[in-house]
This record gives structure tokens, C-alpha cells and sequence, in this order.
């Protein structure tokens, strides 16, 4: 049998991790402040009150990587467009996702640049036609630049105007 579209034990765990972290909220809303998230933003050693998109994502792996005992891939920054400078994970640009959607895949990291320095990050739990699943700190069901919990969204996969990491 042919398992390699089965997800790793690593990608497997970073989804049943960060599904479990959907509604975490800020408190008080619009802080970028709580108990929770300020443990996201300390996982990429910032105080509170930073964005947290690329925190969460760094938290999540790094409960993956630690219950797998292996070393956590990504870089540690809040810094959405510095993951995606800094990675050592497989770049796949929007122009070749534009080309063939099929190159995503579940645990996938998206980048989005929202401006000259600032973006906006989460993981990917599934396709869907032109949008993907995904779950994303500092979110809302708005898609606004800065929500204020960790939400379970769809998004249009010709949103993503960077691209999206893999980590195996």
C-alpha cells in the first residue's frame, strides 16, 4: 500500500494542534494581548503586543516537534515575510500554485504580503476548489490585517500573493 499521501506524524499532530487552539481570544480584543497569545509571542521571544500570526504558527510546530521529539524547522520571528526569507523549508511561490492549486497540501504554511514589511501567515488544513482551509492566529472571519483569535477560515488560493512553506 501506498502511503505517501498520508500526512507525516509531524504535519498529523501540527493540525490536531492547531485545531484545538480554535477561539483562543484576545483579552482584551484588539490587545494582540492575553494569556495565550502572549505565550505564542513568547515561543519567537517578543513581549505583547506584536502581531502573532507567525508566533502562532511557530507555537504550533513547536507542540508538534516537541511531542516528536525533533527540532522545530521553522525560524523563530514574528515575521511573516522573514519566515519566508529565513526558511529552510520547500518555497512554493503563488506563480506556480496560480499554475497547478494541487502543489498545496495539508500543513502547508501560507504567506501573504500585506504591505513593503508586513504580511499575514497560517497553516493550511485543506483544499477546496480556488479556496483553501485554513487556521490562522490574530484572525477573523473578516480576512482583516489584524483580528483578534485564532480562527478557522477559507481563503481564495489567489489571495496568497507570496506563496506557502513545506516542512515534512
Amino acid at each position: 500500500m501506498n502511503n505517501s499521501h498520508l500526512p507525516s506524524p509531524l504535519i498529523t499532530s501540527l493540525l490536531t494542534i492547531a485545531r484545538n487552539e480554535i477561539g483562543i481570544k484576545e483579552i482584551p480584543s484588539g490587545s494582540n494581548r492575553g494569556p495565550r497569545v502572549e505565550e505564542y509571542l513568547k515561543s519567537v521571544h517578543l513581549g505583547p503586543g506584536y502581531a502573532w500570526c507567525a508566533a502562532f504558527v511557530y507555537w504550533c510546530y513547536e507542540k508538534a516537534c516537541m511531542g516528536l521529539n525533533l527540532a522545530n524547522p521553522l525560524p523563530a520571528t514574528g515575521s511573516c515575510l522573514n519566515h519566508w526569507n529565513k526558511t529552510t523549508g520547500k518555497r512554493i511561490t503563488s506563480g506556480q500554485v496560480l499554475q497547478n492549486p494541487a502543489l498545496i497540501k495539508p500543513g502547508d504554511i501560507f504567506i501573504i504580503r500585506r504591505n513593503a514589511w508586513q504580511g499575514h501567515t497560517g497553516i493550511v488544513t485543506g483544499i477546496e476548489g480556488a479556496y483553501i482551509k485554513t487556521i490562522e492566529g490574530n484572525a477573523n472571519s473578516f480576512h482583516s490585517a489584524e483580528g483578534d483569535g485564532v480562527a478557522e477560515l477559507k481563503r481564495r488560493i489567489d489571495s496568497i500573493n507570496v506563496g506557502f512553506i513545506r516542512y515534512s
